[in-house]
């Protein structure tokens, strides 16, 4: 059975206006999304800026609370839960922030960050506590005698492996990544991603990994969702998505990727024209509609998302 279950999940946002404040209009920053995530499993999450993949993440965590649909953990539907129940299964689901910076408490040293989660969650002593402070900090790479600094005084790679620090301290099942190494430079990218895999391996520990580079999420994904304007259009395997992408929005991210290699013909590429539309007004039918090179009238009518091939998964008419 899968860790986590996401059925039609929907998170919208009121438009108010006038002096009673009435609602005239509602941003569909999520809109009917599901899937599904096992234990010890990767789940990439792509998309443009302001698709909705980290209201996604903040909604499964019930950081923001969902307008519709079902989160389902271990079977537990985590939208009908009340604030003590949540409490209880919150050690259980935990987030990686994409600023590692903003996301640490300023005033605290990096053991009482640390540290924090667990003398919420557990019953244990001081030198108990500190010890397993440390054993955290060298899992992720840190030096124990560091702990008495704050973020300030350390890299933003470090504060990134304090931040995935402070997420393992209550063990948890599944970690949701949000853009967790889009802040940082490219070798240090390449470490926190290759720390993330030796945990997961270690702790088999379930991933939702929002991102939008996707040479990374090839990388560490099992599997690959690609979102647009609060939907997702394709979910398959990441090696099927990027062999044999389907959804002409999925093909135009893959062409984005850029080779550094000058004798690649780029002529194939797929170019998109046009903006990405407002959530408050999304088109109609198929919302890729205007900007898709292979639209037809049967557009005009919204896709079904469905399975066409064994998980593969897919919302478009170009496909029966």
């Amino acid at each position: 059975m899968p860790v986590l279950e996401v059925e039609n999940l929907k998170k919208y946002y009121p438009v108010r206006k006038g002096f009673f404040q009435k609602i005239v209009n509602q941003v569909k920053a999520v809109d009917g999304v599901s899937f599904s995530l096992n234990a010890g499993e990767t789940l990439g999450l792509v998309g443009e800026s302001g698709c909705g993949k980290t209201t996604v993440g903040r909604s499964v965590l019930r950081l923001a609370t969902p307008t519709a649909g079902k989160v389902l953990f271990k079977g537990k539907d985590l939208a009908k839960m009340d604030r003590e129940d949540l409490r209880k299964i919150r050690t259980s689901l935990q987030i990686i922030f994409q600023d590692p910076f903003s996301s640490l408490n300023p005033r605290l040293n990096v053991g009482q960050i640390i540290a924090e989660p667990i003398r919420n969650y557990e019953k244990l002593s001081m030198p108990m506590i500190r010890q397993r402070v440390g054993d955290l900090m060298a899992r992720v790479g840190l030096r124990p005698t560091q702990m008495r600094r704050y973020p300030h005084e350390f890299s933003g790679g470090q504060r990134q492996r304090i931040g995935i620090a402070r997420a393992l301290a209550v063990n948890p099942d599944v970690i949701i990544c949000d853009e967790a190494v889009s802040a940082l430079d490219v070798s240090i990218q390449a470490q926190i991603i290759n720390l993330l895999k030796d945990l997961q391996e270690e702790m088999n520990l379930a991933y939702l990994f929002i991102a939008h580079d996707l040479s990374v999420v090839e990388y560490i994904s099992h599997r690959v969702a690609v979102m647009y304007l609060g939907r997702i259009v394709e979910l398959s395997s990441g090696r099927q998505i990027y062999e044999k992408a389907l959804h002409p929005y999925t093909i135009a991210l893959l062409s984005a990727i850029p080779i550094p290699d000058p004798l690649v013909n780029h002529d194939k590429e797929m170019v998109l024209s046009g903006d990405v539309p407002s959530p408050l007004d999304p088109p109609r039918g198929c919302t890729f509609r205007p900007r898709c090179p292979m639209a037809k009238e049967i557009c005009f009518t919204p896709p079904v998302y469905r399975e066409i091939e064994p998980d593969h998964w897919i919302a478009c008419h170009l496909y029966p």
